[in-house]
């Protein structure tokens, strides 16, 4: 008889929990801030930049007139593209959409490039990146300041070095 009370209470308990559902993985607390104007602002300004200097670089590769400046290009393709890898996973799972193209400001400096040649390239190219890190770093400087996301201004942490050292060897590349 005891046993039977067992299996019927038993029974019940599953009875009651049949409509639970099974995956609590959609139940979990969702623990990312929701981003802020200024944290999808920067995601998107760096998607674009990282796409800008994916080209960039990849121009400088093949018409730099001196290894020092195809190396720089190497350097900003690899970098570049494995750092807008991480801000399109972020911004997937933050649900920012990214633009799916460059500026018409990066579109016309990427056409200048392809208009020149030899140590104009160069030149071109030198400025032309040392201006956009600038402006990357300037954005980078004030969502660590401002950002509300701790993952996007986490993320933003990580880029800052990489700009820096990407600035420091355009500049030292400007007199050769």
């Amino acid at each position: 008889m005891r046993t039977r009370l067992t299996l019927l209470l038993a029974a019940a308990a599953l009875a009651g929990c049949a409509e639970a559902p099974t995956n609590t993985a959609a139940l979990a607390p969702k623990t990312d801030t929701p981003p802020s104007e200024q944290d999808r602002a920067w995601m998107r300004t760096i998607h674009q930049g990282n796409v800008a200097e994916i080209q960039t670089g990849r121009l400088a590769q093949g018409k730099g007139s001196t290894k020092r400046i195809k190396a720089i290009g190497k350097t900003l393709v690899q970098d570049h593209t494995t750092f807008d890898i991480k801000v399109a996973q972020l911004a997937t799972r933050l649900g920012v959409q990214l633009p799916k193209s460059i500026s018409a400001h990066q579109r016309e400096e990427i056409l200048q490039l392809r208009a020149a040649v030899g140590k104009d390239f160069d030149q071109e190219f030198l400025a032309t990146m040392t201006n956009e890190h600038m402006a990357a770093i300037a954005a980078t400087k004030m969502e660590i300041s401002r950002g509300s996301s701790p993952a996007v201004v986490a993320l933003a942490k990580e880029a800052a070095p990489t700009l820096e050292q990407h600035l420091s060897a355009l500049r030292g590349a400007h007199g050769e």
